[in-house]
């Protein structure tokens, strides 16, 4: 009706004049908003998700560093969730045979100590030496042993794998023929880690004839060592004092042993 009138009353303006054209909007009937806008909150929800999943993930690596930084501060090596401390311990004694002789044993043994919550074990490798009046000797070794060692008690075991023997100087003949062998030592603690009472056993299979025993001779094994002592750790030193017997195809040896040891 406008546009007629103005038609008629100047035909020029009805030329100029531009109806708008009807445009629809969709409306969400849940929200009552148009779906153009439903969209772009969408689109802004996910953009804050990521968002917010990436500062989730520079907090994780910032935790992963400080833990990283903090192992480092305290000095302290993880190797898959273990601590492990590497140590030496060089320890020495005196061994007496069932005749009544004696010869100085002196050795040192090398390793890691690792532990994780209760769960402890050493790896370690290591050699002695064997030298008296009429008689000399070595043993070298690599074993590993793992235990559960609670505030005030622990106990474990391992394996050993040993090459050992021991000659008479003055005939040239073996007192125990050398001979690669295996070791199963089993040991219990009592007492804190700072000072306590050990005890074990160890039993032996050896992989040559004439290391084998005659019926009774030894109570397991090709050879069977029975121990106890005591042991005091002070900061990164640690002394055990003992005393074993170790019974062999060649007679029985007895040993009060001195070790001290170093975790560096």
């Amino acid at each position: 009706m406008l546009s007629a009138l103005l038609t008629i009353a100047h035909p020029a303006l009805a030329d100029d004049i531009v109806v708008p054209a009807q445009v629809e909007v969709a409306v969400d009937p849940a929200t009552g908003e148009a779906a153009g806008k439903k969209k772009d909150k969408d689109k802004d929800g996910k953009g804050k998700g990521k968002d917010k999943d990436k500062d989730k993930d520079k907090d994780k690596d910032k935790d992963k560093d400080k833990d990283k930084d903090k192992d480092k501060d305290d000095g302290v090596t993880k190797i898959a969730g273990f601590t492990v401390e590497p140590y030496v311990s060089p320890g020495g004694g005196v061994q007496v045979d069932t005749s009544g002789d004696t010869a100085i044993t002196a050795g040192a043994d090398v390793g890691v100590i690792y532990t994780k919550k209760k769960i402890e074990g050493n790896l370690y490798v290591g050699g002695a030496y064997i030298t008296g009046e009429g008689v000399s000797g070595y043993d070298v070794h690599l074993g590993n042993t793992l235990g559960y060692r609670a505030d005030n008690w622990g106990i474990g075991g391992g394996l050993a794998i040993t090459y050992n023997g021991q000659t008479n100087t003055e005939t040239g003949e073996d007192i125990l023929a050398p001979a690669l062998g295996a070791q199963i030592p089993v040991d219990m603690k009592v007492g804190p880690k700072e000072y306590y009472a050990i005890a074990g056993v160890t039993p032996a299979w050896y992989f040559d004839d004439a290391r084998k025993p005659d019926p009774g001779e030894v109570p397991l094994g090709d050879e069977f060592e029975w121990r106890v002592g005591a042991g005091l750790k002070i900061g990164d030193f640690k002394a055990e004092i003992g005393y074993a017997t170790l019974y062999t195809s060649a007679g029985t040896y007895s040993t009060p042993v001195l070790t001290v040891g170093y975790n560096p």
